[in-house]
């Protein structure tokens, strides 16, 4: 807990550096990357609630890294589909029910985006939806399309941590 909160500690301060050198000034992103990031927000929502690694895969850019409680940190596409495909071939594995993410922030630098919101995920195993805060950074492709290049995911026990208006039931 306390390496997750000094790394958030570190790294936030390093992408709004980033995001500032690189000529984010403020003013709101472009339209088109906007809505080719919004179309990948539609692509995480439909992959994870399909509970198909080839879906999720997707989604993420080459040189991603995933990070989530109480997992290794997974570096590489590869890497992200190997575990995704393991976990999708569990006889118990459960069905995700509800998946939502609110995004609260939004900066456009380049070929990079960061973003930092809330998500809500339900899934058979437990009647009680889980609640966390993810920041995730976009990579923007060749094709103008955005994929996901660092994603960290910290669980929250607390509602209030974690505050959603509209959040699984």
């Amino acid at each position: 807990m306390k390496q997750t909160r000094s790394f958030l500690l570190m790294a936030v301060p390093i992408f709004v550096i980033i995001a500032m050198v690189h000529g984010a000034n403020g003013s709101p992103p472009p339209q088109d990357d906007r809505d080719a990031i919004e179309r990948l927000h539609r692509q995480d929502i439909e992959a994870t609630l399909s509970d198909k690694a080839d879906e999720l895969a997707k989604l993420w850019d080459e040189e991603a890294v995933r990070i989530q409680p109480g997992q290794p940190v997974e570096i590489g596409k590869a890497a992200i589909y190997a575990n995704d495909k393991r976990w999708e071939a569990k006889a118990d594995k459960p069905k995700t029910l509800c998946y939502k993410s609110e995004i609260k922030g939004l900066q456009i630098a380049d070929d990079w985006a960061f973003e930092w919101g809330y998500i809500s995920y339900r899934d058979s195993s437990n009647a009680k939806p889980m609640r966390g805060k993810v920041l995730r950074v976009m990579k923007r492709q060749s094709d103008g399309s955005w994929k996901f290049a660092r994603v960290i995911v910290l669980n929250e026990e607390k509602e209030s941590a974690a505050p959603m208006s509209d959040p699984c039931r």
